[in-house]
């Protein structure tokens, strides 16, 4: 694979729920459950910090680097509310991929966060 489209994998840190203030953009969001609640947590990265990383592995390669956010929100709902939209959202994940340009995956790249 050429430098130009390495993969690379970060481990992105939003702030506490109670430091966090509210924003007007999120640009990554993280999906986890614990028992029968789903939380979506929607997270502002900085793209100046993401460059300095890629620009720091070169020299010391990490595997999975951690990058700081700004949580900008969270949404906690109960599993028997989120299962309901699971058609809506197949349908809409259909559309967009559809549209979008495909992009290469790596082995293990989506992964579950969620606690079972």
């Amino acid at each position: 694979m050429s430098e130009e489209t390495k993969l690379q994998t970060f481990q992105v840190q939003g702030q506490p729920p109670l430091d966090a203030a509210p924003a007007l953009y999120s640009n990554f969001m993280a999906v986890s459950r614990v028992g029968t609640e789903v939380q979506f947590e929607f997270i502002f990265l900085d793209l100046n910090q993401i460059a300095k990383t890629l620009i720091e592995l070169k020299t010391t390669p990490n595997e999975s680097p951690t990058v700081q956010g700004k949580t900008v929100a969270k949404v906690v709902m109960p599993a028997a509310s989120f299962v309901q939209i699971k058609e809506q959202l197949a349908t809409m994940f259909e559309a967009l991929e559809a549209i979008l340009p495909k992009v290469p995956e790596t082995e293990n790249e989506r992964r579950n966060s969620s606690a079972r």
